[in-house]
């Protein structure tokens, strides 16, 4: 009945109180050209963002037609209730549990949407990145767009990845990154040299954040 009480609320509440919280937020989003010119040419994207800074990127993102992946446990259902009321697709599934089904559904909806991932998670290790991201680039021919964030006014939650919590009237930087391709057919090991590297280039762009802040 909790459980219950608590899906309900989330549905009728978080789109107004969500929309209300971020109209205190100033958010500038720099290289969105990176994924503009993709769209003109009719591609669809992965877009990857640690699962620490999912808060104002995906906000970023809202209304967008962009499918996220969102894990099956219960945290997951009210991550995907909010995530619905601000415009998003959702496609449940993890690692840990009905990874198989989504990652069909993610190359599906690939066809006609974009779609986001954080590769860190459900449950990390933070900053470590899985290799669902660069199995799906490799698989589908899609490009990944690395995404950094970097905010004035934040807390930093006791989690396991230290999630960014945007306060009201904080300034936010997002930066899309290149587009990064995966070969086709890629073997499990390259896969990994991939990943490795997405990795970089996501800490990279947090960095690169953190400059557009400062200026």
């Amino acid at each position: 009945m909790k459980r219950f009480l608590l899906k309900f609320i989330v549905t009728l509440l978080s789109g107004p109180i969500l929309r209300v919280y971020f109209s205190t937020i100033r958010i500038r989003e720099h290289q969105i050209e990176n994924v503009r010119q993709l769209h003109r040419e009719n591609q669809t994207v992965i877009f990857s963002v640690w699962h620490e800074n999912m808060m104002a990127s995906l906000y970023a993102n809202r209304n967008r037609k962009v499918h996220a992946l969102v894990s099956q446990h219960f945290d997951g259902e009210i991550i995907s209730r909010i995530l619905n009321s601000i415009g998003f697709g959702t496609v449940r599934g993890s690692s840990t549990r009905g990874g198989f089904e989504a990652f069909l559904e993610l190359k599906e909806k690939l066809k006609q949407h974009d779609v986001a991932i954080t590769p860190d998670g459900p449950r990390g290790p933070r900053r470590k990145l899985k290799l669902g991201a660069v199995k799906l680039a490799s698989e589908t021919g899609n490009v990944v767009i690395p995404v950094g964030v970097a905010c004035s006014r934040y807390k930093r939650l006791k989690s396991w990845d230290r999630f960014l919590l945007v306060l009201p009237f904080s300034k936010c930087e997002i930066v899309y990154g290149s587009p990064y391709k995966v070969p086709k057919k890629t073997e499990t090991l390259k896969l990994r040299s991939h990943a490795q590297k997405l990795e970089q280039m996501l800490n990279q762009l947090d960095e690169t954040a953190q400059k557009c802040l400062d200026r």
